[in-house]
Parts: structure tokens; sequence; C-alpha cells
């Protein structure tokens, strides 16, 4: 264990190395491992004694004159056999449900791709020095000659500039007036997200445009101000009405500037989504609120995103020195660096289910093994009055199968509370219980009907006489 234990330090400390080569350090604490091994000592003294003190409860003269027959116990010792060998299969079926529950959430998590598509994807952010970018139209124009240099690299399809990229939640939060509507109380007005983009932005991230059409390079800082509005914020704002052509206006704003709608796109889903109210997604031309600190993203065509990365970093390096892109990098490499804690804790998860799989299977082997090693004159009996090798293994299983079923059914509830705290602590993450609570179920039940043919199995090969001749 304490070789495990150390195996499992350098192993944690690899999967948790950070983009900047920050890493969680796991410590191997001797007072822990000392605290686990006298728990482990006291936990067989305690299981070592217990049959000690049920042997010196035994009546010598009754058990002598039952003989064999008594060797498995009374049925309270039977009944305390059945009680560990259920609460191995309850524990083990939680253990087993949650990492199921928790790995298949974080598979989703990493699979969604709900209105962008990460795939032949690079991005980066960058910060664009105040000193040097002192006002909208200096970030406008570089915004622009940005865009052109990168587009015009080999095996690039689109670049865009934006203030988010669609992989995470937009931190930009408003309030906006819907033109022609009476005024929600203050606090009551709708909110979305707000997402600055340059006009190819739909097109690099692939996400769908449903009606009207995308912002291009009319749609300056001079020109009418301009919104892009998700599906769902159409529905919610304006119902089954067609939102094209109507104008929205920041509530915040002292001096309402109405925008007018031009486009509907799909909604798109973060990857780790935070418990938010806030469901409407608003775009506007990044042209007509310039930012310095923005996100690009670069899609390729036939080649792969890892191998223009360099490229990339020549060309924003040739527009200004000074100016460093951070995290540049294949976005899906960004996302799986993002929920790599969430990967830690679904490993260590696994590992624990694993483990207590293991211990269910060995538990059920052994205690069975031994209950039908000591009722091996019975079996003789039965054989000798004409049963089969099929009826001892038929009953033999039924009793495995029992507890199994049993201990399953008090594990699912356990597994179906796990799933509501994993519900709970992930809001983000779908937790689609039924299928791998009834796989884990499944599988559980196939290793106890395993672990109980096999000394079923071995009961089916004793010599009848010789035992019977030895009673």
């Amino acid at each position: 264990a304490i070789i495990v234990a150390l195996w499992f330090r350098d192993w944690a400390a690899v999967q948790s190395t950070g983009d900047n080569g920050e890493q969680v350090i796991f410590m191997v604490d001797w007072h822990v491992l000392g605290w686990a091994f006298a728990a482990s000592l006291v936990t067989a003294l305690v299981f070592g004694i217990a049959p000690a003190l049920f042997a010196l409860r035994l009546n010598v003269n009754d058990t002598l004159k039952s003989g064999g027959r008594g060797a498995t116990g009374s049925r309270g010792h039977q009944r305390f056999r059945q009680i560990l060998i259920i609460g191995q299969f309850a524990f083990a079926l939680v253990l087993l449900a949650g990492a199921g529950l928790f790995i298949r959430g974080l598979d989703d998590l990493n699979d969604r791709r709900s209105g962008w598509e990460a795939t032949q994807l690079v991005t980066g952010n960058m910060l664009l020095p105040a000193k040097k970018y002192s006002d909208a139209e200096k970030i406008t124009a570089f915004h622009r000659l940005a865009v052109e240099r990168l587009a015009s690299l080999p095996g690039v399809a689109s670049v865009s500039i934006s203030s988010f990229t669609p992989f995470f939640d937009w931190p930009d939060t408003r309030k906006f007036f819907v033109e022609g509507r009476e005024r929600p109380e203050p606090g009551h007005e709708p909110a979305a997200g707000v997402n600055s983009v340059s006009p190819q932005y739909f097109n690099t991230v692939t996400t769908p445009l449903l009606s009207g059409r995308a912002f291009n390079g009319r749609d300056t800082a001079t020109s009418a101000k301009v919104f892009v509005i998700s599906q769902t914020t159409a529905k919610g704002l304006f119902g089954n009405d067609d939102p094209i052509g109507r104008r929205l206006a920041q509530a915040e704003s002292e001096n309402l500037r109405w925008g007018e709608i031009v486009g509907v796109v799909s909604d798109v889903r973060a990857v780790v989504e935070k418990p938010s109210p806030v469901i409407y997604q608003i775009y506007q031309p990044m042209a007509q609120e310039p930012r310095a600190q923005s996100e690009i993203a670069v899609r390729t065509n036939g080649v792969t995103p890892s191998s223009v990365v360099e490229s990339i970093r020549t060309a924003m390096a040739a527009l200004d020195q000074d100016l460093p892109v951070r995290k540049l990098q294949p976005a899906e490499t960004t996302i799986a660096r993002t929920i790599y804690g969430l990967a830690i804790l679904r490993n260590i998860l696994a590992a624990f289910a694993v483990l207590g799989l293991g211990l269910a299977s060995l538990g059920i082997y052994g205690v069975i093994a031994r209950t039908m090693a000591q009722r091996a004159g019975e079996f003789a009996i039965r054989f000798a009055l004409g049963a089969s090798v099929e009826n001892i293994t038929r009953m033999v299983l039924a009793s495995g199968a029992k507890l199994a079923l049993v201990g399953s059914t008090i594990g699912l509830l356990g597994a179906f509370g796990v799933s509501r705290l994993l519900a709970a602590g992930f809001p983000g993450m779908r937790i689609n219980g039924a299928v791998i609570l009834l796989g884990a179920t499944l599988l559980l039940i196939t290793i106890a009907l395993v672990a109980c043919w096999l000394p079923a199995r071995r009961a089916g090969r004793i010599d009848a006489m010789s035992l019977l001749r030895a009673e």
C-alpha cells in the first residue's frame, strides 16, 4: 500500500501540472500513513477476535454431537456473514456508480459542441498596452491589421477577434431595454451575456446563422449600432415575432443608444457552465466597442492546428514585438487543460471504484468459498441422496445472487444520493443516472455470480464417499 501511495503521488503530480508548470503537491504524510497502518491493525484484530468470541460461546456437547453439521455456525453467525457481504456490495455499488456518473458527466462536458466547434481551431488571448493603444481607433486599426495578416497565413481558413471564446462563460453581463415596450422596474430588466466580435467570428467558431445577417466591414464606430442575438434571446424577448429590425438599448447607459437587431444565431453552451439565471446572449461588432483585451481564433484548413501555432506567434510578433499572445494553442488543448482538475478527480474516483469492486469480489468469494468448504459434508449427503452437480451449483449461485441483489438494492439508494450530490456540486454537468446505475448493478451482480460459481464448481467435485466415511 505504501508503494502504491508513492506511485500515486508521482502520477497525480504529473497529471495536475498546469500551463505555467504549477502543480498540485501531494505530500506523503507519514502521520497519515501511520494512522492508516494503526487502523488496519485494529481492523484485523477486531475481525480476528470476533470469530474467537463466537467460538467461546459454543456449546461443546451440542457441537460434538452435531459433528460437521455445525461447521457453518449458528444462524446468528450466518446472518452476520450475510450482513458483511451485503454491506460490501452496497458500498461497492455506491463507489462504482458514483465514479461512472462522474466519468460520464465529464465526457459529456468534453464532448459538448453546442453552437461551436473546437476542432481545427487555434485560440489565444492578448492585452494591448494602454500607452501604445490609447484610444478606440488605434485598437480597431490593430485588430483589422491582425486579422488581415493571420488570414494570409498558409493553411488558415478564417480569423476572428472577440471579447470571449464560446467555450467558457461570458463574464460581461448587461441589462437591456426593448424599444416599444414599457420599461420594467429597476432590477427586472432582461439581462444577457455580451460578446464583442469581429465580422468573421461566426464563421470561425462555426456558430450557425439562423436568420438575418452577420456583421460585416460596414459595421464601424461611425455607423448605426447593430446587434446579433441568440435563438433563446429571440424567443424570450419577442416570442414568435420576427426580431430582425427590432431595437435594443443598454439599460445602464445614461444616454440610451438604440441598436438594431440584424441577425439571429444558434445558442452556444459553455464547456463548464456556472450556475447563473442569465441565458440570453447578445453579440455586438468589435469595431463599435473595441477592447484592449481580446481573444483571437484561427480556423485551419487542411493542416493540424498545432502546426500553425508558431506561424501565428511570428505574425503577431511582426505586428508588435512587445505584445505577447498568451495561451496560444489548439482550442482542444485549452478546453482539456481547463477541466483537467475534474479529470484528475474522475481518475481518482475510478480508481476507488475499481478498488471497491475488487474488495467486494474478494469478500464474497472468500466468504462463500469458506462456507462451501464447511458445508462439504452436507453436500456429500445430498449427493448420496441423489442430488446432481447442477443442483448443488444452482443452490450456491442462488444464495450468492440473493445477497448480491439485496446489497445492490441498498447500494442503489446510496448511488442515487451520490448522483444528486454530483448534480448539485457540478450544475453544468449532465448526470444521466439511469443507464450508469443499471450498468453498475448488472456488473456487480455478474461479478457476484462468478465469485459464487468458482466455489460451487469446487463443491461439485467433492468425493462424497470419502467425506461420508470421515463423518
